[in-house]
């Protein structure tokens, strides 16, 4: 724990819905009755980049594709479109409360403080920490959101008693997840709240009301932040150990082609068999997803060697969407425009949406390849790895 400075005079923390009119007005009302000196607003500088300067391009779709965080950029898109899309449904643009915030701060002359989390931390945080049953949960529970039609009374979300009952339901979900996006959050804009002097008004989300509440009248409890700006390595890496377990068993097997003194013909056909499969399904999964000729072409004469690659950067997917990008290089429209879509079509006209979906669907259907070669391979060639493992197993035993 770290020591904290004494809590500020006043700090008046208001709890908005994302989307809400009256959450809007609320926070008008308040700053103007006040007039405090700081208004503090849950936002990082990214993301107040992205709110005032929505024009300006915020990411490399080359540093997206080559860092390894494909997913993870996919899963804070989706985010980021069904919060559009419920905003969408009410007439408010998500954000909105915060810009008048910060309008109103001017207007009273005080000074605006960003106190969140940088938004790359917290879903770096939040995907090294869940479990993948709780990744599969909320990708699926997300499409769910994105299609459904139920109707949501957005006003009613700042009810204490409804906020409660959704970040129970959230624990219940994703525990991990709860920890990432509300506890953790909650201390540290408690945290950078209490190194604000004056008299304060926070707007943050009604979510994070209570949580805040709880920390800045127990500060001693607030973890450090630099400790919450940290991305958690995990020591075993299930999915890597998993990747490197499959790459011993691709080598695995085809030395056992070699050492099963299987003639020349049958060898040739194994890895004929092995390449020509992994040629039609990421070519046909990059035709599918609307890719560049020359990107459907690097699918299918890369694909055989991607699985031999540990390196996720130089996987076949990425190598095609690195291609798409060079051949259709989106533009700032695009990347603003990404959760404003409301249709399929809409979607696939987006350069950097397609991009990035050229990168997913190859990726799937050279690992779908790869499971079906296995599984044909050893069949046609007629060698069996049971026969070749019994006999060498055999010889040991019989040299000891």
């Amino acid at each position: 724990m770290n020591e904290r400075p004494e809590q500020p005079a006043e700090i008046t923390v208001v709890g908005t819905a994302h989307i809400s009119q009256e959450s809007i007005a609320e926070v008008r009302r308040t700053i103007e009755a006040e007039r405090p000196d700081v208004v503090a607003v849950e936002l990082d500088p990214g993301r107040y980049q992205a709110l005032t300067h929505p024009e300006q391009q915020a990411a490399s779709i080359k540093d997206i594709l080559s860092s390894g965080k494909l997913y993870q950029f996919l899963v804070h898109w989706l985010l980021a479109y069904v919060q559009n899309k419920l905003g969408a449904e009410v007439g408010v643009k998500p954000g909105s409360e915060m810009l008048s915030a910060i309008d109103a701060a001017r207007s009273v002359g005080a000074n605006v403080a960003l106190v969140d989390r940088d938004i790359n931390v917290t879903i770096a945080r939040f995907w090294a920490k869940m479990r993948l049953i709780e990744k599969l949960k909320m990708l699926i529970a997300l499409l769910g959101i994105t299609r459904g039609n139920e109707e949501i009374d957005i006003e009613e979300i700042t009810n204490d008693d409804v906020i409660s009952q959704l970040v129970t339901e959230l624990r219940q979900f994703s525990p991990n997840a709860a920890q990432v996006l509300v506890d953790e959050r909650d201390a540290y804009l408690a945290g950078n709240l209490l190194k604000l002097r004056g008299r304060i008004v926070a707007v943050v989300g009604a979510g994070h009301k209570e949580g805040i509440k709880h920390y800045l009248e127990r500060p001693e409890l607030i973890p450090s932040l630099e400790e919450l700006n940290t991305v958690p390595k995990k020591r075993f890496n299930l999915t890597k150990i998993v990747g490197i377990a499959f790459l011993a068993v691709i080598i695995g097997l085809f030395a056992l082609i070699f050492l099963s003194g299987a003639p020349l013909a049958v060898v040739l056909l194994a890895f004929g068999y092995w390449f020509a499969l992994h040629a039609v399904f990421a070519a046909s999964f990059a035709t599918a997803s609307r890719s560049h000729p020359l990107a459907i072409a690097a699918s299918a004469g890369y694909a055989g060697f991607s699985p031999f690659v540990p390196l996720p950067f130089l996987k076949v997917g990425v190598i095609a969407g690195l291609i798409e990008a060079a051949k259709r290089p989106p533009g700032t429209e695009d990347f603003s425009g990404m959760t404003k879509v409301t249709s399929v079509r809409e979607l696939l006209s987006n350069k950097v949406f397609r991009i990035l979906i050229v990168a997913v669907a190859v990726n799937v259907g050279s690992s779908l390849a790869t499971f079906i070669a296995l599984l044909v391979i050893f069949p046609m060639t007629g060698v069996s790895p049971y026969d070749i493992l019994h006999t060498a197993l055999s010889r040991v035993m019989g040299m000891v």
